[in-house]
């Protein structure tokens, strides 16, 4: 999601909003790029209809050159984490 969040929501927490940006803002990473760079298949996927067929032609690619895949599937940046906003370092 372009940024560390659990770190960053702990900052905002802590510091506040204008501190929880230090650090933890990655930018957009292509991580699909890194499949393809070694001969694989790589997806980048931003919308949540497109996972699962994203994901078929990720397998087909593997079974049909035998090779890695690599489907990057974008979050949003301000979205926590499946089961960390009820972490302690968060109230």
């Amino acid at each position: 999601n372009s940024a560390m969040n659990q770190i960053r929501y702990g900052q905002i927490a802590k510091y506040g909003a204008n501190r929880g940006d230090i650090g933890n803002k990655l930018g957009d990473v292509e991580f699909s790029k890194f499949g393809q760079m070694i001969g694989g298949y790589g997806e980048e996927v931003r919308d949540p209809k497109d996972i699962q067929p994203a994901l078929q032609r990720a397998r087909e690619a593997i079974a049909k050159t035998g090779k890695c895949a690599v489907v990057n599937i974008w979050v949003d940046p301000n979205e926590y984490a499946p089961g960390t906003k009820n972490q302690t370092m968060y109230k």
